[in-house]
């Protein structure tokens, strides 16, 4: 038999839905059948799957060491290499409760089916090395996850209560998210844009279209040219590619963005500057309900371009 507490990460979770965290490769039919022959129990009592847990409880789970830890997957674990060291020394915010990442363009939040590393796995390492006791039923996630090649802050709850609250927050549409982009073309005042979007799932593409879902954002010139302006976006929903699909069906495509940008441009800019990635950057997340507001430098490449394209201008 072993027991198990309940922490504040597994507070308010119905048990059937703990117990598919912490032994994963068990199976919920198997779990189910296991609660009605009482070999697991809450306060040592018969429970249900629909029980609720509290902060407290205790679990008592009558299987073997060796049965419970086969049925939990082993916890991915990556060395950082050298070219993500930075991202953690230091992050660009943590406290005991969440860490902020300064997301580079090119690296994946989260793992998907190339098995490549992401920013989740490095983060998980580096959580690690610094001892942190990681519950068995909660993995931090990236809360807002940026496009693989967009950069800018990414936001990672080191616990369930925080992760909930973030995500509440971001559900109810408290939060305030600022983007800086280049964009061709000049822009000198500030204005908005209402589209209804459609997406392509085989393209993996979004297209301004007559019917669709919503798509709002407003944006602001911070420093423009007679052909490119450097924007502040702020977004009103929270579409796929919104940014870049609004901004090109606008006529002012992002720059060195391949998928919706203009080849001439993308062409000119990464023979120049080497650039293959959209001037995309989440550059302020904010939820003020949370105290949170967490502002990320532009990327090098980013601010070498910006100085280029726009120093010594006036807004």
């Amino acid at each position: 038999m072993k027991e198990y507490t309940i922490d504040s990460s597994g507070a308010n979770q119905r048990l059937d839905r703990f117990l598919t965290k912490l032994m994963p490769l068990a199976g919920r039919s198997f779990l189910q059948k296991m609660l009605r022959k009482k070999r697991i129990k809450v306060n040592r009592s018969r429970a249900e799957a629909k029980t609720l847990l509290k902060e407290g409880d205790t679990l008592q789970i009558y299987f073997s060491e060796e049965t419970i830890n086969a049925f939990q997957k082993e916890k991915r674990r990556l060395e950082i290499p050298e070219a993500y060291a930075g991202l953690f020394a230091p992050p660009l915010y943590e406290d005991d409760h969440i860490l902020v990442i300064n997301k580079p363009a090119g690296l994946l939040c989260q793992p998907d089916h190339s098995g490549e590393q992401s920013l989740i796995d490095l983060a998980l390492t580096y959580l690690s090395r610094e001892n942190l006791s990681l519950s068995d039923t909660f993995s931090p996630a990236v809360a807002n996850r940026l496009d693989r090649n967009t950069s800018g802050v990414t936001m990672i709850p080191k616990d369930y209560p925080t992760l909930r609250a973030v995500n509440a927050a971001i559900r109810e549409r408290q939060t305030q998210k600022l983007y800086h982009c280049i964009v061709a073309g000049s822009l000198t005042s500030p204005g908005e844009l209402t589209d209804f979007l459609t997406r392509d799932e085989t393209q993996n593409r979004s297209e301004v279209a007559a019917q669709g879902k919503a798509a709002r954002l407003s944006y602001r010139p911070l420093a423009h040219t007679s052909n490119f302006t450097l924007l502040e976006i702020t977004l009103h929903t929270g579409r796929t590619h919104q940014i870049r699909a609004q901004m090109a069906a606008a006529g002012h495509p992002v720059v060195g963005d391949p998928k919706y940008g203009d080849p001439d441009i993308n062409a000119r800019f990464e023979a120049d500057f080497g650039l293959k990635y959209q001037l995309l950057h989440g550059r302020t997340y904010r939820i003020d309900a949370l105290n949170y507001s967490f502002t990320a430098p532009y990327p090098e490449i980013f601010e070498e371009i910006r100085k280029a394209l726009f120093e010594g201008r006036r807004d």
